[in-house]
């Protein structure tokens, strides 16, 4: 992966998602904002724990938290689409 800095874009669903996630509820909004950004510099971070979801077309997932992720889809190698975000168990949805 180069040095270029990822891009995100956000689905309609991840912004209404997002809003609820975070919330009244600082601790979420950090784990958000730091996860982000860190995603932004080193998509590869140990500690976002990449994922692809299997028999999931093209989702992956990074982590926010021990029970919380962001899913996305690649949009090409420095843009990214997060579609959705909560709890590790949405994974089934896709």
């Amino acid at each position: 992966m180069s040095s270029q800095k990822i891009r995100i874009e956000y689905s309609n669903h991840f912004i209404s998602e997002r809003k609820k996630f975070v919330r009244n509820n600082l601790r979420r909004f950090n784990d958000y904002d730091r996860i982000a950004n860190l995603f932004i510099l080193n998509p590869l971070h140990p500690s976002l724990n990449l994922e692809k979801l299997q028999n999931a077309k093209g989702v992956w997932t990074i982590r926010l938290n021990k029970s919380d992720r962001i899913f996305f889809i690649w949009k090409n190698m420095h843009i990214v689409i997060f579609i959705a975000i909560g709890s590790h168990d949405k994974y089934r949805r896709y």
